[in-house]
């Protein structure tokens, strides 16, 4: 996996089309892909067609958006993290402005904008159940991280486990090979770690940059 970084945006180029399960706006569900654009946009975004937006910018960087997952984010691309391990390569970026706990009160008024956004790379063919099964494996490192970094949700007392638009896929090569990647297994683990440390480190990166704002104002 290649990581660029053109105007406004984060993209993750892999050296062959993935099979790819994700929430994104752009190329979401099952498909094949081989770029992953995540584009930061302004807190305010009002744009109500982000999928032909993304198509757009994936064109002017000269890639074909049926060939591309896309995502947005108002979190600072360039403060995106890679880890790895083991096998296993994931890419955040965290945007936790808007905090909230997934079975807490619905948010007045919705939050817009606020994301974490992952992207899962795994090098070992995936049957469909078991791509599932990493999109739920990384979800739970996700709130994992949150908790270890301490975010508390804004709409709960308690712990938060994402925000209301956070987005995420995992990619892995053709095939159907493995069949289970909870994280009792070691593909789940690795998935696991992966994303815990990633997103950790993002909630880091971004706690330390809200508190040297609040120290400058």
């Amino acid at each position: 996996m290649r990581l660029s970084w053109p105007d406004h945006a984060l993209l993750a180029t892999l050296p062959t089309p993935h099979r790819c399960l994700s929430s994104a706006v752009l190329g979401g569900g099952l498909t094949t892909a081989s770029h992953w654009l995540n584009l930061q946009v302004a807190h305010d975004y009002a744009r109500t067609d982000p999928s032909t937006h993304l198509a757009e910018i994936a064109r002017a960087n000269g890639l074909d958006a049926g060939d591309v997952v896309g995502m947005l984010t108002a979190a600072d691309v360039r403060a995106g993290v890679r880890r790895d391990h083991g096998p296993v390569s994931a890419v955040a970026t965290v945007g936790i402005g808007q905090p909230l706990a997934a079975a807490g009160r619905r948010p007045r008024p919705l939050p817009r904008i606020g994301t974490i956004n992952v992207f899962v790379v795994v090098p070992h063919p995936l049957t469909d159940a078991a791509l599932v099964a990493a999109v739920q494996t990384a979800t739970e490192a996700k709130a994992q991280a949150l908790a270890d970094a301490r975010v508390r949700a804004l709409n709960h007392h308690g712990p938060a486990t994402g925000t209301a638009t956070d987005s995420i896929c995992v990619a892995t090569p053709p095939g159907r090979a493995v069949e289970f990647a909870g994280p009792a297994t070691a593909i789940g683990a690795a998935i696991a770690h992966a994303v815990h440390r990633a997103v950790l480190s993002g909630a880091r990166i971004h706690q330390r940059t809200v508190a040297a704002r609040g120290r400058m104002a």
